[in-house]
């Protein structure tokens, strides 16, 4: 069951962080939400970080301490990259609950907002028991295609890759498990500007990473190493090989 409460004007919903594993042939659900990958089950996201190597990142909050943003918890929202990957390895399946759209419709706008006594429970057994398994949305573009295929070749040689949006790029690219290590390079998919160029150099050169552009030329990736001549103010690359 799930505890759902409401916190700022915003519904939080909290599921038990062991919830067993529906599926016997032990394939995760990937639970779509506006063609976004959301894992809710905690053995599910262990098993994508340890053993796959699937980040993602964690945008929920604690249950034991949820007015706090230091840390987060589950659901764990995965990159399209990331969702892809895994169910064209038969790692994952993608899944809607369709009753989970009327539970938000319908039970949460009964919930008072003020109020916390334990009578404020909602049962997932109607919820899970009416599951359709959905298709991978497809590329809208062709940057979407290109992220695809340089985060698989990165991933399939033994990479950890996360969202490289704070640091303007594609991804960030680690040796090992981001807890452990900090990562080395900022991975651009798209053509860039001499502007761009140097800004995203300057931001690669100050946070201690290399700022990588990958081009796709049909039939594998390459990688350009920019560095950036302070003296000249110009970049000068260098082909790279992972």
């Amino acid at each position: 069951m799930i505890k759902s409460r409401k916190l700022n004007g915003d519904c939080k919903i909290y599921r038990c962080l062991f919830m067993e594993s529906k599926m016997s042939n032990n394939v995760i659900d990937i639970h779509m939400i506006n063609n976004k990958g959301f894992i809710w089950n905690a053995n599910d996201w262990y098993i994508l970080r340890t053993t796959h190597r699937m980040l993602g990142s964690l945008i929920g909050t604690l249950p034991s301490t949820p007015r706090q943003e230091d840390q987060n918890g589950l659901p764990c929202l995965l990159l399209p990259e990331e969702v892809r990957l895994l169910v064209e390895n038969c790692i994952a399946r993608t899944v809607e609950y369709p009753s989970f759209t009327s539970l938000h419709t319908k039970e949460t706008a009964k919930i008072n907002p003020f109020d916390t006594s334990p009578n404020v429970l909602i049962h997932l057994d109607e919820i899970c028991s009416n599951i359709i398994e959905v298709p991978l949305p497809e590329f809208v573009n062709n940057l979407e295609r290109i992220r695809y295929k340089v985060f698989k070749d990165l991933w399939s040689k033994g990479f950890y890759l996360t969202c490289g949006m704070k640091f303007g790029g594609d991804f960030l690219v680690y040796k090992g498990d981001p807890l452990a290590y900090h990562a080395k390079y900022i991975v651009n998919c798209r053509d860039l500007d001499k502007q761009m160029m140097v800004s995203r150099s300057r931001v690669s050169s100050i946070t201690n990473k290399k700022m990588v552009l990958a081009k796709d030329d049909g039939n594998s990736i390459m990688y350009l190493i920019y560095h950036l001549d302070d003296t000249s103010q110009n970049n000068n690359k260098i082909n790279y090989s992972f």
